[in-house]
């Protein structure tokens, strides 16, 4: 897509890379997704906005991760202490995470609100999202400000967008969301890169 730029880019993982990722997915206990609270500089739960859950990787959690961090720092242009902990997230039947945008907070008319300097929430300026596997139905990453733009989800596929015009303000074309996910045994998995 060309205004915003967003890139769809196939195979950025890796097989090795997957199946570690299946590995963190077999053994690790998933918690409810958050969303933040920029009012109050901490984070809560709100399932009318993300019903998702999510498993934080430790940084550099082995040479695996780590490979996997410096890939896309290096696709990001920055170093990988710039990266956030890589954010491991599970949608099931009928899970979504609705219109947001990655940089702050939403407002009704569209705008996008910043968090305080101070704030404990990250100013995201682009985001890296890699698929972990197929979905069948529903579960797309919808950008309804691209002319409806949705990507389904494919094994090893990445998308990358970038959250912040040239003068450095919040693009407000990047608002997006992860669809519903359809059907009774259909699980979506993707990995957050920040």
């Amino acid at each position: 897509h060309d205004s915003p730029h967003i890139y769809i880019i196939n195979n950025f993982m890796t097989q090795s890379e997957l199946l570690r990722c299946e590995d963190i997915i077999a053994t690790s206990k998933f918690c409810k997704s958050f969303v933040d609270d920029t009012v109050n500089n901490t984070d809560m739960m709100d399932e009318e906005q993300r019903t998702s859950t999510f498993v934080s990787i430790q940084k550099q959690a082995d040479a695996k991760i780590a490979s996997l961090e410096r890939k896309a720092a290096d696709l990001l242009g920055v170093c990988t202490n710039q990266l956030e902990p890589l954010q491991l997230v599970r949608y099931s039947q009928d899970q979504f995470f609705n219109v947001h945008h990655d940089l702050g907070d939403l407002l009704e008319d569209g705008k996008v609100e910043l968090p305080p300097r101070q704030s404990i929430t990250k100013r995201r300026i682009a985001t890296l999202f890699c698929y972990l596997n197929d979905v069948e139905s529903g579960g797309c990453t919808y950008f309804p400000a691209c002319g409806d733009l949705r990507i389904q989800p494919k094994r090893g596929q990445a998308v990358l967008f970038c959250n912040i015009l040239k003068q450095g303000e919040a693009d407000p074309l990047t608002i997006h969301a992860g669809e519903q996910v359809k059907g009774k045994d259909n699980i979506k998995y993707g990995l957050n890169i920040w």
